[in-house]
């Protein structure tokens, strides 16, 4: 087991279930653990995504700042990377063709002041005149066609609604991971093989191996989640939020293995005393579910 701490100015820990909205989890989903441990050690997301074993870590998280989100409307350009494929295809085709109107040029040409030609090459030369005219033809075609195709505009503006997190912080504790003794080394010594942010490539994120003791123990506290919902002594004073999340990516960043996690920046408590890892650490002392 170890644990780290990392931090950011700003960070968005996208739903994949919204759509028309950039809403973000208020913590990061193991999904996105994932990726940060990834990020450390070198491994690219095609790699740990088809690796049925890289998910069987374990998890458990602490806010160490409450939860603070910024909304708002931001206007972006249509999509210009959209038609980019047909674009480059038509570019594509017109070199195509550009060259073989060129070789049938060249070849005519180098035939021409040929002293003596074979029978197969009069044969060529004989009807090369129509072929290099229908050749220009097309290369013609396809020249208007890429230059409709590369002259079209931007559509307007479209505003796309987001959601930030403000100055996030956490404490991240792992479990049972497969790659802990390599992982734990680059943590002390702050490496990191690829770059390393708060869920999107926007928001660098800074990290921090952080020294700590852990116990099982008997406890009806929670500290920051809990998977156990119907367990909970809701309080009236404190502030609760449900999510849905992906507890494992596989393939084409495709998820799997959600769960419904209870959230809460205010020690949780149960409705009666359950196993719990109690962890020790310069931060404060945590009763920690796993998930």
């Amino acid at each position: 087991m170890f644990c780290l701490k990392i931090w950011s100015r700003f960070g968005a820990f996208r739903d994949p279930l919204t759509i028309t909205q950039n809403l973000s989890f208020p913590i990061p989903p193991k999904t996105t653990v994932g990726g940060m441990l990834a990020a450390v050690l070198g491994i690219d997301y095609s790699d740990y995504f088809n690796d049925p074993e890289y998910f069987n870590f374990s998890y458990s998280l602490i806010m160490t700042r409450p939860i603070r989100k910024k909304s708002f409307a931001q206007n972006y350009v249509a999509d210009y990377t959209k038609g980019s494929e047909i674009k480059f295809n038509a570019i594509a085709d017109y070199g195509k063709k550009q060259n073989k109107y060129k070789a049938l040029v060249e070849k005519q040409t180098f035939l021409e002041e040929k002293k003596e030609p074979t029978k197969a090459e009069e044969r060529f030369l004989s009807t090369a005149g129509d072929k290099i005219q229908t050749a220009k033809t097309v290369v013609d075609k396809s020249m208007d066609k890429c230059a409709q195709i590369m002259g079209k505009g931007f559509r307007s503006p479209k505003p796309i609604f987001r959601e930030l997190l403000m100055d996030p912080e956490y404490l991240i504790f792992i479990k049972d991971f497969k790659y802990e003794k390599q992982i734990i080394s680059k943590l002390k010594n702050h490496e990191t093989s690829f770059s390393f942010y708060m869920g999107n490539s926007e928001f660098p994120a800074n990290y921090g191996f952080i020294h700590h003791t852990c116990k099982k123990i008997k406890s009806d506290t929670r500290h920051s989640f809990t998977a156990k919902g119907t367990d909970i002594q809701f309080e009236a004073d404190k502030k609760y939020t449900t999510v849905f999340m992906a507890t494992r990516s596989c393939g084409q960043r495709e998820y799997r293995n959600y769960q419904h996690i209870v959230i809460c920046d205010n020690p949780i408590l149960m409705k009666k005393e359950t196993p719990v890892y109690c962890m020790d650490c310069r931060e404060g002392q945590f009763h920690c579910e796993f998930i």
